[in-house]
């Protein structure tokens, strides 16, 4: 009789302390549940900003009709290399479809590109006596590039791109002969194009950093440059390419980390 009436006891005092143990267990069990890994997705459009460095190469050839009866119609002017920084801002929309990432891009830069170059023809050439100076620089650079990538981690895509390219550039252009300087200016936007590749992670929920290369090329073309006291043109055939190195930051609208 004593047993039973002590079982009894203890199947009551379980009874009435089981609902208490469940929560505690429920709560245990809640606050030792992993938290989710956040979903990551590059579909979706961003707005950034970049800052970065550069190399213009230019190459000039004195191309004036008036040489041409000379024995030597055309002038080499040389070539120069002007390093520069540059900056601005990008704009563009991805589509993710399993790893690959496929999207468009907007991008324009400030440039700091400026050169300076000095000639003296040597004997050999008709206009021997004549000094040439030119000094050139590229204010701004513009791309409209497709972009291509592939996701190597769920935060990691690594894209190559291509596309159309502007540049602005302008050039001072002076011939001194026989103790007498004329300078002659001209300014021109050459369309060319660009291709590079580069790295872009997602740091956190909406903003991504980034790496690239790019190269530009706008080809050779005649800038008609003019002197202030004489309309007459004289044409100086250019050459453009152009070497960047950037990193930048996105803002991802979609949220990508989710």
């Amino acid at each position: 009789m004593q047993k039973l009436l002590l079982l009894g006891i203890a199947l009551v005092a379980g009874i009435a302390s089981g609902p208490s143990d469940a929560a505690d267990l429920r709560t245990s069990m809640s606050m030792k549940a992993p938290a989710m890994a956040p979903i990551y997705t590059w579909t979706g459009c961003y707005i950034g900003a970049n800052a970065g460095g550069g190399e213009h190469r230019d190459s000039f050839t004195d191309v004036d009709p008036r040489l041409a009866l000379s024995s030597r119609p055309n002038i080499d002017l040389g070539s120069e290399r002007a390093t520069g920084a540059m900056g601005g801002g990008q704009i563009g929309c991805d589509y993710q479809a399993g790893n690959w990432v496929v999207g468009a891009q907007g991008m324009f830069d400030a440039t700091d590109f400026k050169g300076r170059n000095h000639v003296v023809p040597g004997p050999s050439d008709p206009q021997f006596g004549d000094i040439y100076d030119l000094s050139s620089r590229a204010s701004w650079v513009a791309t409209a590039t497709a972009r291509v990538g592939y996701v190597a981690l769920p935060q990691l895509l690594v894209y190559a791109k291509g596309g159309a390219a502007w540049v602005r550039s302008d050039l001072n252009y002076s011939i001194t002969a026989m103790g007498l300087t004329n300078t002659y200016t001209g300014a021109e936007t050459r369309t060319g194009w660009t291709a590079g590749a580069g790295l872009e992670y997602l740091i956190a929920t909406n903003w991504s950093v980034f790496a690239e290369y790019s190269h530009m090329d706008f080809g050779s073309g005649t800038l008609d440059t003019t002197l202030s006291t004489n309309p007459s043109p004289v044409p100086v055939r250019i050459g453009h390419r152009i070497d960047s190195v950037m990193l930048g930051l996105n803002y991802r609208v979609g949220s990508p980390g989710r």
